[in-house]
């Protein structure tokens, strides 16, 4: 199975409220896994509505070193603005194998959360629907580590500990797009 590892941060956890701030994908096929570093690859900055980035106290001081590289629009880095995004992304499915169907692009989605709240803030702020149709069942790392001592599903540091791996969530886009990659084969193939 080809999936789309995919993940956001933001500037809250509110979707009609807090504004996206970075996207990160990564294409992998369960039926010829690629290394990791050799998976494609996408990943941008989102400009700010109207010039303004709006978020919880919290949540805006976990990114410093993503706000100045987009005031300084740092090069070798994307930036789109919310409703300029999806085009972009489905260029880059195009470019890596996938076929638009009357102006779409369909793929599996992978991701931590991704479905109950990522999902919610690509529908609310971006053109992504216009360009993207993301299957309605999407691959969540959480319940495949779920065991029966657990009283909540476990969350992307667990996973990562259950794996074997350090864990430690990166909270850029990419690399936790990665790591739901490396939950997603271990449990899936047996190894990373």
């Amino acid at each position: 199975m080809r999936y789309c590892s995919v993940d956001m941060e933001s500037c809250g956890l509110i979707a009609d409220e807090h504004s996206l701030l970075e996207f990160g994908a990564v294409i992998d096929d369960l039926q010829n896994p690629l290394p990791i570093e050799e998976l494609p690859k996408f990943h941008c900055y989102f400009l700010p509505v109207e010039g303004v980035y709006h978020g919880s106290p919290f949540a805006l001081s976990m990114h410093p070193k993503i706000f100045r590289r987009i005031a300084d629009r740092e090069e070798g880095y994307n930036y789109y603005s919310p409703m300029k995004f999806g085009f972009a992304f489905k260029r880059f499915l195009i470019d890596n194998g996938y076929e638009a169907e009357h102006g779409r692009v369909t793929i599996n989605a992978a991701g931590k959360n991704f479905g109950a709240s990522d999902l919610q803030f690509f529908n609310k702020q971006t053109d992504l629907a216009k360009h993207v149709k993301i299957r309605h069942k999407i691959l969540d790392p959480g319940p495949m580590f779920v065991t029966k001592d657990d009283e909540v599903l476990p969350g992307m540091e667990e996973c990562l500990n259950r794996m074997g791996e350090e864990p430690v969530v990166a909270h850029t886009a990419v690399e936790d797009a990665i790591d739901v990659v490396k939950l997603v084969r271990y449990k899936m193939l047996g190894a990373v």
